[in-house]
């Protein structure tokens, strides 16, 4: 018996399987090419895809799995950027019951030699090559490669993408809506990376969700740089086209330039990333002269995203509500943002309003007093079955169903959550506890700071010490004295003013614009060791 399948067995018998409705979007997607056979529904550079030749090849494809021995269950796993071909896999898999394992394309050896056996992977399909990286070598030289190497974009042979498409249709065999369609990784921004195990049912729940929230639908072009390895790429450029009836215009990697450029040639009305995709964006904005008129709506999150960040792009593109939101991949979009613009601005400091049943506990696990700081705990039916790995589970769940965000936030006028901080993330300093994005956050107020980043070192004296990250804005200064001066005129208790000041040109961040502390602190530690005498 596979991990997986030992997982599976364990959740089924802890009632966890087969409680949920939903449909996959195999489904969905078969009855939507009866209805509308020539709507377009993914593009990619210059090439358009209709919902009847997306099904068509996911079913060639299908059959071709079918013929090399793969089995519904089965799971398959992919490496590749923001392609079309990954929309055509996903959608096979859904058709036929093969588990998807999305991978980001940073991975090396390390991470696969882990994810691939941990998840029992039959299949994969690379680049044969991309970006100067030998990826199909990469998967050979592997201890344990799986059975199956396909390779996408390389040269024409029996083991590539397009020599599968030559495959005859086969008949689809439609998983059940609570059967696993997905292990998704964790960033392994806290930690080692963990497998998330997503059924069809909460994949359609997520969609459902936000599309009427967002109001998305057949009139909307969604722009989708987020790599298609992380919850929020995937379900934008897999499930969203098929469930809303938009069209997904795929990036291969993230430009500003050219995202402004594809935005309005391609009359797009909807985007999301982190902050680093909003920065980007408005200031490539005032460079191309535009405001993205057509741009109604962009979603923030993935990362800290200070409020002034907010109320810049919500004045730069006036059409746009532009609003933070807040979720995981376990847990997604447990707040899908705010619903119009003169609430986004008045509510720019919080992340939105929250569309899952929320607690909010103190450290004995009891819900604090109403407008206080505790930490959050969510139940939604697009939550994840659990975790692959069974003793990532121990601590990540209250007794009666509730997952732990790991984040610290409160309400605010009773419909709003805002992130205080995270559990794993707070500076101890002399007994008291301090959140790094509070401190982040005022910092970026300061008109010089392009963007701040806070963490706590080991400190003999005060237990730790907080250290500011700062990336100047374009052309200006920002000294330890303008820092200083700058919290003090905000009024912010002298305990939360950083002990030093670091100038940087970059932060270290993830694929999706998360910042990484862990390597924040080293730095920190080597260079102050480095000033000791």
């Amino acid at each position: 018996m596979t991990v997986l399948e030992k997982r599976l067995d364990e959740l089924r018998r802890a009632g966890r399987l087969g409680r949920a409705s939903g449909r996959s979007v195999g489904a969905i997607a078969i009855e939507k090419a009866r209805e509308a056979p020539d709507h377009i529904v993914v593009v990619e550079g210059e090439r358009e895809f209709s919902r009847a030749e997306m099904l068509d090849a996911a079913l060639r494809l299908g059959g071709a799995l079918l013929e090399r021995g793969l089995a519904p269950g089965d799971a398959i796993a992919f490496q590749l950027p923001n392609w079309w071909e990954a929309c055509v896999i996903n959608l096979a898999s859904c058709l036929f019951g093969f588990r998807v394992v999305p991978l980001l394309t940073i991975y090396r050896s390390a991470e696969l030699e882990t994810i691939l056996p941990a998840c029992d992977v039959r299949a994969i399909f690379v680049p044969e090559t991309y970006r100067g990286k030998d990826f199909a070598g990469q998967v050979a030289g592997l201890a344990r490669p799986p059975a199956h190497v396909f390779t996408v974009r390389g040269a024409a042979g029996s083991e590539s993408f397009e020599s599968l498409l030559d495959h005859p249709s086969a008949s689809p065999r439609l998983p059940d809506g609570d059967d696993v369609k997905m292990i998704l990784f964790t960033s392994g921004s806290t930690g080692r990376p963990k497998g998330v195990l997503h059924s069809h049912a909460s994949v359609d729940a997520i969609i459902s969700m936000v599309a009427a929230f967002w109001d998305v639908g057949t009139q909307d072009r969604l722009y989708v740089p987020s790599p298609i390895a992380h919850i929020g790429g995937s379900i934008y450029a897999f499930e969203f086209p098929w469930i809303t009836g938009c069209r997904v215009v795929l990036a291969e990697s993230w430009s500003p330039d050219r995202a402004i450029a594809d935005i309005e040639s391609r009359g797009c009305t909807f985007m999301a990333g982190a902050t680093p995709f909003l920065e980007g964006l408005i200031e490539a904005s005032v460079r191309a002269g535009t405001r993205l008129p057509g741009l109604r709506r962009f979603i923030c999150g993935g990362a800290s995203v200070p409020p002034e960040l907010v109320r810049r792009g919500l004045e730069r593109f006036p059409n746009a509500v532009v609003s933070r939101a807040y979720g995981s991949s376990e847990v997604p979009l447990v707040c899908p943002g705010i619903r119009d613009r003169e609430d986004a601005a008045l509510h720019a400091d919080t992340d939105g309003e929250c569309e899952a049943e929320l607690r909010i506990l103190d450290s004995e696990g009891k819900p604090v007093a109403e407008g206080c700081s505790g930490e959050i705990a969510v139940r939604a039916p697009r939550m994840f079955l659990g975790y692959l790995e069974a003793e990532d589970d121990e601590g990540a769940f209250t007794e009666d169903g509730f997952f732990m965000m790991g984040d610290l936030g409160r309400q605010v006028d009773g419909l709003y959550l805002q992130i205080t901080g995270r559990t794993k993330d707070i500076i101890i300093r002399k007994g008291e506890n301090l959140s790094p994005l509070e401190i982040e956050n005022a910092l970026s107020r300061h008109d010089a700071v392009r963007q701040a980043a806070v963490v706590g070192v080991p400190d003999r004296e005060r237990g730790e010490m907080v250290v500011a990250y700062v990336i100047p804005a374009d052309g200006q200064a920002f000294s330890f004295d303008d820092m200083i001066a700058h919290l003090d005129a905000l009024g912010l208790a002298k305990q939360k003013f950083p002990e030093r000041l670091m100038i940087a040109e970059t932060l270290p961040v993830n694929t999706v614009g998360k910042v990484q502390k862990i390597l924040l602190r080293e730095q920190a530690i080597e260079r102050i060791e480095g000033d000791e005498p």
